[in-house]
């Protein structure tokens, strides 16, 4: 594993922790929600739609912001010194770009997930087996992908992205 690569990891284990929080504290607040009442027949598919607009948009959003802002980053690659550029001129990423790899990153498996668990708890069956199966698929070939010759994920090659190695901290990125 590269220095390169093991950075990545680390700053993606940071800013999940960063997102399990705010996962959490949404949660918190939809159980009280959930305990008073204040949701009654919202149902699975309702609740999973809240779980979405509620954490994993804003989620998206924000990182999307971050990597597309003055610093380039998330907080977990500015502590590992870590930059989002284009590939392959290394110019800074534009906010669609940017918004396009944290969809692919983020949105996607997260709501595989949601969709893998709905169905088994609905239907179950063999729809439910192939909804947890790609589910869980799609983010181990993105780590997977991490550990190729080029250190790009599948949702750094679909967005024209690549992650670079700089000093640790907040600086304003230069072109």
């Amino acid at each position: 594993m590269t220095s390169s690569t093991h950075r990545r990891i680390l700053a993606g284990l940071m800013d999940a922790g960063l997102m399990l929080a705010w996962a959490l504290l949404v949660g918190g607040v939809v159980w009280v929600m959930l305990f008073a009442g204040a949701l009654r027949g919202v149902g699975m598919l309702g609740l999973n739609l809240v779980g979405i607009a509620v954490v994993v948009l804003p989620a998206t959003i924000a990182l999307t912001s971050l990597e597309a802002g003055r610093y380039e980053a998330t907080p977990g690659k500015l502590t590992y010194g870590l930059r989002v550029r284009r590939d392959p001129d290394g110019a800074r990423i534009s906010w669609g770009r940017s918004l396009l790899r944290n969809l692919l990153k983020l949105g996607l498996p997260w709501t595989l997930g949601h969709l893998a668990v709905i169905t088994a708890m609905v239907a179950g069956g063999p729809a439910a087996w192939l909804g947890a199966a790609i589910g869980v698929a799609v983010p181990v070939a993105y780590v997977v992908s991490m550990f190729s010759a080029d250190g790009r994920t599948l949702y750094d090659h679909l967005a024209g992205t690549m992650v670079i190695t700089t000093r640790p901290g907040r600086r304003i990125a230069e072109d």
